[in-house]
């Protein structure tokens, strides 16, 4: 049982962290150079050399479960909802029939832009480190696990990657300056991916009798990648996810990704836009995998009785985990991609912008679907304040504020959805199911965007 306990847990602590996608706030913050990340059509007022390390730090998570779903308040401290004193029906009421989330960071290592000469052409070359997670658990698990009823339980999984991301970006003018074209061509060097996956997971528990049948599948692809294989009574080899270590020094998977958007002004002071991004995949290599598969059918018949007679879960540990080796083979997965689809309208001579933004971003297990609406108050050229607020699938929402400065000297950019939020000490969101931190400081460079002028010189 501690087993399914602690792979429950750590799914639980990851539906409920809950750090995919970029602050939905910059979008429709003209100033900012993390802007064009979201829709290659767009550009910064001026070119930018990032600070390495500094240049663009995004940090999201959603899902659709929130901290005070999986952690409650016993006796001054703080217990998990698989804790006895957490009754079945408050560890059970928060829970949604599939409960997922998702996690993407991104740290831009190297990052330049500049426009050309006419101020309208505008490119950009960006380096950056990339992870995400994401995972899967069905209510029937939870269920299971709280009041012990028989079940079927499926899909109980969870995936990782990591990979370097270099992008080369151009965006230009078309129809008399009205539409904007951008394009960016990502060439991607994979370091390290994994993936478990349980299809079935079927449980049943009688008087006199616990039984287990579970399938699943596990893989992973590493540099340097060890294994402790051990050997069963039955002298068959296995291994457990903690027997790995690895140490990801080199790519092991490479592949190719676009990035394609466009910007159009319907008036002087309205624009649409529409981005799809990580149009792509990665290969990677068969040496450097290793996969195995799990297939249990246990039965336990030994139950431990307390001194009233009261029946108690038995201690054994499901093994559940054990993994026998498998042929190794190359894996193409295709990456996390994203559509954003955004309206803005402009106010009080382009000091104001009405904004908003839908954005669609799909996981291994689901697709998020959220609406932003925000305000952008910029009362001169290199100061923007935003305001956001985002309904969230239909099951949450998040209130976010945004800041970006970009005088002739520094260009500096943060956003979060938790600053208003109830939160931890940690700064983790309490009832909100979604955070985001996204951090950017680049030095300014060359001649300033000419792109506004048609639209400004309208407005005057």
């Amino acid at each position: 049982m501690k087993t399914v306990r602690n792979l429950l847990f750590g799914t639980a602590l990851l539906l409920a962290a809950g750090a995919a996608a970029q602050n939905p706030a910059s979008y429709f913050m003209e100033g900012s150079i993390l802007r064009s990340q979201l829709n290659p059509a767009f550009a910064p007022k001026r070119g930018y050399v990032n600070i390495p390390g500094l240049g663009g730090v995004d940090v999201n998570v959603s899902g659709n479960l929130s901290v005070d779903r999986i952690l409650f308040p016993r006796d001054g401290r703080l217990v998990t909802l698989l804790d006895q004193s957490v009754s079945a029906s408050d560890a059970l009421t928060g829970l949604e029939a599939v409960n997922t989330a998702g996690s993407d960071v991104r740290v831009n290592l190297i990052g330049f832009g500049a426009y050309t000469r006419d101020g309208k052409h505008f490119w950009a070359f960006d380096l950056t480190a990339r992870a995400n997670v994401d995972g899967t658990a069905p209510y029937e698990l939870f269920d299971f696990l709280k009041r012990g009823t028989s079940t079927a339980i499926r899909d109980i999984g969870a995936t990782a990657d990591s990979y370097i991301e270099a992008g080369l970006s151009y965006s230009f003018p078309l129809l008399n300056d009205r539409l904007y074209i951008g394009v960016r061509g990502k060439f991607l060097l994979g370091m390290a991916r994994g993936r478990l996956h349980y299809d079935r997971f079927d449980a049943t528990m009688d008087e006199d009798r616990w039984m287990i049948d579970a399938r699943g599948t596990f893989d992973i692809t590493s540099a340097r990648l060890g294994i402790n294989t051990k050997i069963d009574g039955k002298g068959e080899a296995y291994y457990k996810p903690e027997d790995i270590t690895l140490r990801p020094t080199q790519p092991v998977g490479y592949g190719f990704a676009v990035d394609l958007g466009a910007a159009y002004d319907i008036l002087p002071d309205l624009q649409a836009s529409l981005a799809v991004n990580d149009l792509g995949f990665i290969a990677w290599g068969k040496g450097h995998n290793r996969t195995a598969v799990s297939a249990k059918e246990l039965i336990f018949t030994g139950m431990e009785v307390d001194a009233n007679g009261t029946k108690a879960q038995p201690r054994f540990d499901l093994d559940v985990l054990k993994f026998q080796p498998s042929d190794s083979r190359s894996v193409t997965r295709m990456l996390r991609a994203s559509v954003n689809a955004g309206i803005e309208y402009k106010l009080w001579r382009r000091k104001i912008g009405l904004g908003l933004l839908y954005t669609a971003r799909i996981w291994e297990y689901d697709t998020l679907h959220d609406l932003t609406a925000s305000v952008n108050f910029q009362p001169i050229g290199w100061f923007t304040l935003t305001g956001s607020y985002s309904m969230i699938d239909n099951r949450g929402h998040a209130v976010g504020l945004a800041l970006n400065l970009c005088p002739g000297w520094i260009n500096f950019f943060i956003a979060s959805d938790v600053i208003l939020a109830k939160h931890t000490k940690q700064f983790v969101p309490v009832k909100q199911n979604r955070m985001n931190l996204t951090l950017g400081l680049g030095v300014p460079i060359g001649p300033r965007s000419r792109r506004c002028e048609r639209a400004w010189t309208a407005a005057e």
